[in-house]
């Protein structure tokens, strides 16, 4: 039996802007890591790079109506073959596009408040970072660790 044209077009279009949202997340995940040792930082900066990955779906998917079915990844990648009329294509293809992008968008918009409670739950704790306190004392991590290169290195 014969995959639906709507199936069809919708499982390409979610591989087409997951992979696109995925190659984003790591280039954010990228300078998150970058930014371990101010984890404050790291967490503001997770939250904001999100937003933008939000705002641009949220792009996307306004302007994806209006543009040629012709010349998106999702017609490529069905091989420039479709048994529908022009129209019907048009429409079929960008309409699902634009529901993928914008839950994508969704997506992107929950994590960045994720990262924006988490990096107010960290400015809240008072926290400098993982190895001291806001009151500048070592926190019990940072003495362990310490005390563990002490012994590893001796006197």
């Amino acid at each position: 039996m014969a995959e639906p044209v709507e199936q069809r077009v919708r499982a390409l279009a979610v591989q087409s802007v997951g992979r696109g949202c995925f190659f984003a997340a790591l280039a954010i995940w990228c300078v998150m890591i970058g930014l371990i040792s101010e984890p404050f930082q790291s967490l503001k900066s997770g939250a904001i790079l999100t937003m933008i990955t939000a705002c641009v779906l949220l792009l996307k998917a306004g302007h994806v109506t209006r543009a040629s079915y012709k010349k998106t990844e999702v017609w490529i990648l069905l091989d420039r073959r479709i048994d529908l009329s022009p129209e019907v294509a048009q429409r079929i293809i960008t309409v699902t596009l634009r529901d993928v992008y914008l839950r994508y968008a969704l997506y992107a918009a929950v994590a960045a408040g994720g990262f924006w409670l988490c990096a107010l739950l960290f400015w809240l704790s008072g926290a400098r970072g993982w190895w001291g306190s806001a009151s500048g004392v070592p926190s019990w991590a940072g003495r362990a660790v310490g005390s563990l290169i002490g012994w590893w290195a001796g006197p």
